[in-house]
């Protein structure tokens, strides 16, 4: 899974465009340093026209608005000043750094957690165990994981020296 490097990839992402007919999928290869077989991903439409796919993961979101844009997703105290979502047709516009990769994980990655017994759906983890704990019928339950309908999941055995042509995925 090797990267490719700088003064391939415009040449690679010619290649997959001209073969696939559609863009390719960019991801951040330190991004799969924690997957062995597969990744689900998302595409970002932060304004601003990033091209990347995020790994679906609350860890990984937030490394990706830091590095790519600039967030300092760290700040959650009382005196942070509160920022605008940036997200295509996002009207959130008092959210603390902190707090926006949660934001956009749930509300745009349109990730939720289902109860496996009552079929609840939460908008966070922390919520479904709350519920888990709180509901009798539901103390056993398992938690279902929805990805929400634009994410895709990427085989990484099939990424060989950096990209896939057949999965139309760059690694940069």
């Amino acid at each position: 899974m090797n990267p490719v490097r700088s003064s391939d990839k415009s040449m690679v992402q010619d290649m997959l465009l001209e073969f696939n007919g559609v863009n390719p999928i960019l991801i951040a290869r330190d991004a799969l340093h924690e997957h062995d077989t597969e990744v689900r991903v998302h595409p970002c439409d932060w304004k601003g026209g990033c091209r990347m796919h995020i790994p679906v993961e609350l860890k990984q979101v937030s490394k990706h608005l830091k590095q790519h844009h600039g967030i300092n997703t760290s700040a959650t105290s009382g005196d942070t000043q509160k920022i605008t979502c940036l997200w295509t047709g996002c009207l959130d516009t008092h959210t603390k750094p902190g707090n926006i990769s949660r934001h956009v994980l749930t509300q745009h990655l349109g990730v939720r957690w289902i109860c496996s017994k009552c079929g609840s759906s939460f908008s966070r983890e922390d919520a479904f165990r709350r519920h888990s704990l709180e509901s009798s019928s539901c103390q056993s339950a398992e938690v279902v994981v929805d990805y929400g309908d634009e994410s895709r999941v990427i085989d990484l055995v099939y990424i060989d020296g950096g990209w896939s042509a057949s999965q139309n995925v760059i690694l940069i």
